[in-house]
């Protein structure tokens, strides 16, 4: 996340303030101190105008540890990437469908 971060341009504080979740919340995230929701990471790829799938679609060794296992469980049990990003695009319409409704 911080490396997206930063290739937009943005500091802690601006994208934090943009994606509307605390700071403290985003350093977190971006320390590997937690994973961010459908929901977080919904926001911060609106934030940074991006798609959800950018943010997920890192190589494993650029993805929080937390995601990278969870991809990697996915594949173990025959879930594909396209599946779970397929997954993450509908739920990230579900909660923006709640927002607007």
């Amino acid at each position: 996340m911080k490396k997206l971060r930063l290739s937009k341009r943005f500091s802690i504080t601006n994208l934090a303030f943009k994606a509307s979740i605390s700071k403290g919340h985003l350093s977190n995230i971006e320390n590997h101190g937690t994973s961010p929701s459908v929901h977080v990471l919904n926001k911060l790829a609106f934030a940074l105008e991006i798609p959800v799938e950018s943010i997920i679609s890192y190589s494993d060794n650029q993805l929080d540890p937390e995601w990278a296992n969870l991809m990697i469980q996915a594949q173990n049990i025959g879930i594909s990437k396209e599946e779970v990003k397929s997954f993450l695009a509908y739920e990230s319409w579900k909660i923006f469908l709640k927002k607007d409704g």
